[in-house]
């Protein structure tokens, strides 16, 4: 998150005193499974305008990381030669 709104600052020109991101997880169990929340604090300094602000938050709401993770993930493990 903090690399993806890095690099949009970097391209739109965008002065940042700072980028800062606390990421908390919180899990819970339930009979369907489980299911993981992640609550972000994102510290973008002073001196920002309201659309600079905007267009770095929406960045960090929209990067890879989030795609990844918001839909359902599933691990498959396998070892090197077997079927």
């Amino acid at each position: 998150m903090v690399l993806t709104m890095a690099a949009v600052a970097a391209n739109k020109k965008i002065q940042v005193e700072k980028l800062e991101v606390q990421v908390d997880a919180v899990t819970d169990v339930t009979e369907g499974g489980q299911r993981t929340r992640f609550s972000s604090i994102i510290d973008l300094g002073q001196g920002l305008s309201d659309r600079e602000i905007k267009i770095l938050f929406n960045s960090a709401r929209r990067c890879e990381v989030h795609k990844l993770l918001g839909g359902q993930i599933e691990f498959e493990e396998k070892l090197a030669g077997s079927p």
